[in-house]
């Protein structure tokens, strides 16, 4: 059932690693999480939009973390609703 959605993130991670590498030496980080949850708004938990928000600032302020899957130890079997 996933499996056509796994072939496309595969293609987007490596173009999210292939665009790293090109503009790295001009200080542009790009970056890629994975996200694994359903948005459900004024949880105040990983999966608010405004944590998320959080996260992806952070990423982008500290230039790290773009192999990262968001919230830490997701599988599909965890995703969290």
């Amino acid at each position: 059932m996933m499996g056509n959605v796994g072939i496309a993130l595969s293609g987007l991670r490596s173009y999210v690693a292939n665009l790293h590498t090109e503009l790295a030496p001009k200080g542009i980080h790009v970056a890629h999480r994975s996200l694994g949850l359903f948005m459900k708004p004024g949880t105040g938990a990983v999966n608010d939009p405004d944590v998320i928000a959080d996260m992806w600032y952070n990423v982008y302020a500290e230039k790290k973390g773009g192999e990262d899957v968001y919230p830490e130890g997701v599988t599909p079997a965890t995703i969290i609703f």
